[in-house]
């Protein structure tokens, strides 16, 4: 893939990323995804809010017509999205005040 100049301000976003999400597919955006879950929880040291970016985070993404090429990965994300719901209902039922 070559980089164009009139490529990048016509979809800067779409030419930035488009190596990694050629190489890993759909599942690249787990990856920042995760970091900024762990830097959450390392922040804050509050399974909560991690958690709770993590359900946001799989709502937008599985919802969207981000993968209409890829309907597999919707599927993905919705179980991404279910596991981090769970792991959210799991920290505030064993949380100790």
């Amino acid at each position: 893939m070559a980089i164009n100049g009139t490529e990048f301000i016509n979809e800067p976003w779409n030419t930035t990323f488009a190596a990694f999400t050629d190489l890993l597919g759909g599942a690249f955006w787990l990856i920042p995804i995760s970091f900024i879950a762990m830097a959450l929880y390392i922040k804050t040291r509050n399974p909560v809010v991690a958690t709770s970016f993590l359900v946001g985070s799989g709502v937008l993404l599985s919802g969207g017509n981000m993968f209409l090429g890829a309907p597999e990965m919707v599927f993905v994300y919705t179980v991404f999205t279910v596991l981090s719901f769970v792991g959210l209902l799991a920290s505030i039922y064993f949380m100790k005040e």
